[in-house]
């Protein structure tokens, strides 16, 4: 549940959690089925999120060649779907309308449901009633969701999100590596770019933490000078609803239009083009960073709220970047607050970013 509103995750624990107890007394406990033959994953938040499940749906889909994999997906993530590695039966939902959605889970008969989110009652409570044979999800603690499920795999916050969802692919057969993967195909980007020489920005999280997790916009100005002084050229990446932000920070930055571009507004699959061509993405904790992990892109992430080793980008391309504030590293979920919340990423200083960035550009190019 991306995207929700501070009130909406209150009424969610309010209610939530004792409707999961009552659940969780009123059914039983049923193990996997060895053949199934319909699996579901119900992943409503971002697009990243939805990126960071791709291995477990290549895991199914080895373990069950034969099985129908569904997959039943928010408004905010729906992009990434047709990217994802292997083919799935889709269903779009909308959360917010439980009983629409308690139909559509049950409808699809189901023999295991997976519940890939790890605090919200909601979900829980539409995968225990979704008439699965076999419900399976996360005992997260404070979150009291693990009685909605059959089989439940512990949450742990000491390892990055990969490992957790590892450790449910694990459920259904040894998994030598998780690894993120976009479908295979021949990207071939649709615009001329120098790409030996650019630098992709992203700015903008996505959220209800998007206003901690931003870096300051006249860190970016001071940063996109520096790189096109040492002859890079940079090109900001974002949504729709970035375009004010990037056309204010390039307008403050006064670099020349052939050494810095928007790229805003383009589609997913050609941003996946884009970025598997650059020379590098310097991103804070958003959706991209997992894109340019499954394409295994070089990517410098920049994190505050989050720490990169618990929800940086996951590739040995990947390099990140904490914020030296005391209060760093203060969400695990996603929703949590801090006092100082609004501090942390100010504290990360534009000359130690464009000292990584400049090391990892030394590297040869693989």
């Amino acid at each position: 549940m991306a995207r929700t509103s501070q009130f909406q995750r209150h009424l969610d624990r309010v209610l939530g959690i004792p409707l999961v107890f009552l659940t969780g007394l009123l059914g039983r406990r049923r193990p996997l089925p060895e053949r199934p033959s319909r699996i579901g994953i119900i992943q409503p938040a971002a697009i990243g999120d939805m990126i960071l499940i791709s291995g477990l749906l290549l895991h199914l889909r080895r373990c069950y060649p034969e099985a129908e994999i569904h997959v039943f997906h928010g408004p905010f993530n729906g992009a990434a779907v047709p990217l994802l590695p292997v083919d799935v039966v889709v269903h779009p939902c909308v959360f917010t309308r439980p009983l629409t959605t308690l139909r559509q889970l049950r409808n699809a008969k189901l023999d295991i449901l997976i519940d890939s989110m790890p605090w919200a009652r909601l979900i829980a409570l539409l995968t225990a009633f979704s008439g699965a044979r076999a419900k399976v999800g996360f005992h997260s603690a404070g979150q009291h969701i693990q009685r909605a499920f059959d089989i439940v795999v512990p949450y742990l916050d000491s390892r990055h999100e990969v490992e957790n969802h590892r450790a449910v692919a694990e459920l259904f057969g040894p998994l030598v590596k998780y690894s993120l993967q976009l479908r295979t195909t021949e990207w071939q980007p649709t615009m001329e770019l120098p790409y030996n020489r650019l630098v992709l920005m992203h700015m903008m999280p996505g959220g209800s933490r998007a206003k901690q997790k931003s870096w300051p916009a006249e860190n970016w100005v001071e940063l996109a000078r520096r790189l096109v002084d040492k002859g890079w050229i940079v090109g900001f990446t974002g949504g729709q609803l970035d375009r004010e932000a990037v056309a204010t920070v390039m307008n403050l930055a006064m670099l020349p239009k052939d050494c810095c571009m928007s790229l805003v507004g383009l589609s997913l699959a050609e941003v996946r083009d884009i970025l598997a061509h650059a020379r590098l993405l310097i991103t804070v904790d958003t959706g991209i960073a997992h894109l340019a992990a499954a394409l295994n892109a070089p990517v410098l992430g920049l994190h505050g709220p989050t720490k990169f080793e618990r929800w940086g980008s996951w590739s040995a391309h990947a390099t990140g970047l904490n914020s030296p504030h005391p209060a760093a590293g203060y969400i695990n979920y996603g929703f949590e607050q801090h006092p100082a919340g609004d501090e942390v990423m100010a504290s990360l200083r534009v000359s130690v970013v464009a000292a990584a960035v400049e090391a990892i550009l030394k590297q040869p190019v693989s």
